[in-house]
């Protein structure tokens, strides 16, 4: 169980509500886990996000930065997100499990008295599996990604085979995500004895080398650990880092050579499997 689980049972009890991004409010009568049988109400809300408060309060218990905290927090419940999304249970100590149901709506089971001597039993139990669960959760997540992607690719691959005429070529826009034609600088032309540079310019057809950003956090654990995971599953996964005001921040990515025609698509896929906004940045073909 980790640790800001327990924090946000201990902020629900002070606080008689708490917000968790992305998942929803839970509301509790209880001051304390002597309550025999508190009043609990869950509401599902995928738009939600962390109470203001519950940041620094975990701060303030910990006794760690608060910015590091806000990024390990929203890392976690992505993770506890994923973990539901997949048929899991989260569990809140000593206050409940979050589930998803057959529609995929999140609801809530309280703890009642005749389930907590069963819970105490089966912890040994739990902690045993608990490896082993984590294995098949990796490799379910993968078998999804890989299975999305291919069908995705098939998809764009048959419709742009039947395309009459090719869209024409613009320069470079200043958005990143709108690539459909890309402009880059071919190092292996530039004339040292001139201030000009020669461009290369790309078709939607051709292929170049995307880094897909899909996560920025300011803790180096947890993209050193994020990205040895995804790298353990066989993907192409890195880290940037850059500091801003005094602050070392990480930028997490897939790397993925990719037909600029279908980076859109691969982009809208990996953004349904993380949960998250996705971010495109083009490599120099010659990287």
């Amino acid at each position: 169980m980790n640790r800001f689980d327990t924090y946000i049972a201990e902020y629900l009890y002070d606080n008689k509500e708490v917000v968790l991004e992305k998942i929803g409010i839970i509301k509790t009568s209880a001051a304390s886990t002597q309550d025999a049988r508190p009043f609990i109400q869950f509401t599902h809300d995928r738009k939600a996000t962390n109470s203001e408060g519950l940041v620094n309060y975990i701060a303030e218990k910990a006794g760690k930065n608060k910015n590091l905290i806000a990024s390990d927090l929203e890392s976690h419940l992505a993770q506890v997100r994923e973990f539901i999304n997949i048929g899991k249970s989260y569990e809140i100590p000593d206050i409940g499990f979050i589930k998803a149901n057959k529609s995929g709506s999140y609801e809530f089971l309280p703890y009642s008295e005749v389930n907590k001597p069963i819970r105490i039993s089966s912890q040994s139990v739990q902690g045993s599996r608990r490896n082993n669960s984590r294995s098949i959760v990796q490799l379910i997540s993968f078998i999804i990604v890989i299975a999305i992607l291919s069908g995705l690719g098939w998809q764009a691959y048959r419709f742009f085979r039947n395309k009459q005429t090719n869209t024409a070529v613009n320069p470079i826009s200043n958005n990143p995500d709108t690539i459909a034609n890309i402009n880059l600088p071919d190092t292996s032309k530039i004339n040292h004895d001139s201030t000009s540079t020669q461009l290369v310019t790309h078709s939607e057809n051709d292929t170049v080398n995307v880094r897909y950003i899909f996560e920025r956090t300011a803790s180096g654990l947890r993209a050193r650990t994020r990205i040895a995971q995804l790298q353990s599953f066989g993907n192409n996964a890195g880290y940037d880092s850059f500091t801003t005001n005094s602050t070392k921040f990480f930028d997490l990515y897939i790397l993925k050579p990719t037909r600029l025609a279908d980076t859109l698509t691969v982009k809208d896929s990996l953004a349904k499997f993380f949960q998250k906004d996705i971010r495109i940045v083009l490599e120099p073909a010659n990287q």
